[in-house]
């Protein structure tokens, strides 16, 4: 991993662990962390930003929704994006994307949450309802034992179901519409298949006691959706992104690769119908 994303981490957690708050990583590095160790042969993508979610509890006081935005902004030195209206931010190379449950009295315009007007927005997250549930506490020192910068601080990721919805939301997003984008549309597809493949037993356990809590939402039914329309045959846009990416397994046939993306396919397909 590039020791720009390392620095920019340690920073991050710094900073928000010193207010009893743990960053909540999303995205691509919440995959590799959610992975790191775990024997895989094909590598877990690794990204150049960091995906921060802001949850209900963390933004719900507004005295800590300030705090937020101050150590963002004016300890961090984050500044934002041109034409980002305050939920993506720069230093220097580095990049931080803000996303937002939705959190009663944070207003929302169009796409983003107003949690700081003219300060910090976050990307409007509505299938991130239930992030809160079954967050995976990460020790820094787990991924970068010899750093002793890291030594007590810690991060959190979302669950592997929840990992899963939020790729899959993300994938319909960029596969069609006005904000279809085919390289953004392989990432979130070949995360899909690593989060899939990866998953122990456990974690299937515990998506299926997730499922049974929720099985009336409207953010599953919704997820069901997307998989029996793009990931329910390996010829389905899903797994064919999977399949363009140039990392899958380089070195097989087009119908070994298909053979492995048929595996994930009914992990998938079995993950998200309850069992009895």
């Amino acid at each position: 991993m590039d020791d720009k994303i390392v620095n920019q981490l340690v920073e991050l957690t710094q900073a928000l662990n010193r207010v009893r708050l743990k960053p909540l990583i999303c995205g691509g590095l919440g995959v590799y962390f959610t992975f790191h160790g775990r024997e895989s042969e094909i590598p877990i993508r690794t990204t150049n930003d960091i995906d921060l979610m802001l949850t209900k509890t963390q933004i719900a006081d507004r005295a800590q929704r300030i705090t937020i935005a101050d150590i963002i902004t004016d300890e961090l030195k984050y500044t934002s994006l041109e034409g980002s209206q305050h939920f993506r931010f720069q230093k220097g190379e580095q990049r931080l994307d803000i996303l937002a449950q939705t959190v009663e009295g944070v207003p929302i315009k169009d796409f983003r949450s107003i949690i700081i007007k003219s300060k910090l927005h976050g990307y409007h997250t509505p299938e991130a309802d239930f992030i809160q549930e079954g967050l995976i506490e990460i020790p820094l020192s787990r991924i970068w034992s010899r750093d002793n910068r890291v030594v007590g601080l810690e991060i959190s990721v979302p669950s592997i179901t929840n990992q899963l919805i939020l790729k899959l939301f993300a994938f319909n997003d960029r596969s069609e519409g006005k904000r279809k984008n085919d390289t953004q549309a392989q990432v979130h597809a070949y995360d899909v298949y690593i989060i899939t493949t990866l998953a122990s037993i456990n974690d299937y356990r515990q998506g299926q006691k997730f499922l049974s809590r929720h099985s009336d939402s409207k953010i599953i039914h919704r997820v069901t959706s997307i998989i029996g329309r793009k990931f329910s045959s390996v010829e389905q846009a899903g797994w064919s992104n999977v399949l363009q990416t140039s990392t899958f397994y380089p070195k097989l046939n087009v119908r070994q690769k298909q053979n492995l993306l048929d595996q994930a396919r009914r992990r998938l397909m079995r993950w998200f119908t309850m069992s009895s």
